[in-house]
């Protein structure tokens, strides 16, 4: 792993995990504080880090067969891939910087990777399979291992840096920033 993904993945931890706090304090209305929640929440926060990492990998691993990246449906409409366009895309407006779009397409993705998905359309020439993946039905895509993290929306103002931080190598002194490969 490189320098640049081991730092950025320590600082989407924690964006993360202090928008899962405020979320919690600020719109559920609930305490935090105690030990026993910083620890489910370090581990929940990780685990949605591998989940990204997880699909950054099998999306540019054509070989691995899994990710339909092939499929324009996926690639355009599911992939992560095509969320990782638009952490380059400035937020600016309040509605998009306090949304959920990157929330809501986030979890339909980790749902499609844990149920599976087959999608057929009716054609003039009967059905055709836009994209199909088979159930991964693991540990890390289980929503039973993310409780909390279930019960909370992140914000767009959010969720761009995470994917901006797993995307994009770190800022260097005239340099440009550079894409992470996965592959």
């Amino acid at each position: 792993v490189s320098e640049d993904l081991k730092y950025s993945a320590r600082e989407a931890v924690e964006l993360i995990g202090n928008e899962a706090v405020w979320y919690l304090r600020e719109v559920l209305h609930e305490k935090v504080y105690g030990k026993e929640l910083a620890s489910l929440l370090t581990v929940e926060c990780l685990r949605f880090l591998y989940r990204l990492l997880f699909l950054f990998y099998v999306e540019a691993r054509e070989e691995l067969r899994y990710a339909p990246m092939r499929s324009e449906e996926y690639r355009t409409g599911y992939s992560l891939e095509s969320l990782r366009a638009l952490a380059e895309v400035p937020l600016t407006t309040e509605e998009a910087r306090e949304g959920y779009y990157l929330d809501q397409s986030l979890r339909l993705l980790f749902g499609l990777l844990f149920n599976g998905f087959q999608h057929e359309i009716q054609t003039p020439a009967g059905y055709h399979n836009t994209f199909r993946m088979e159930p991964l039905r693991s540990d890390l895509f289980d929503p039973a291992g993310t409780p909390l993290l279930n019960r909370v929306r992140m914000r767009n103002r959010v969720l761009q840096p995470v994917l901006e931080l797993l995307s994009l190598s770190r800022p260097r002194r005239h340099e440009r920033r550079g894409r992470i490969s996965y592959a």
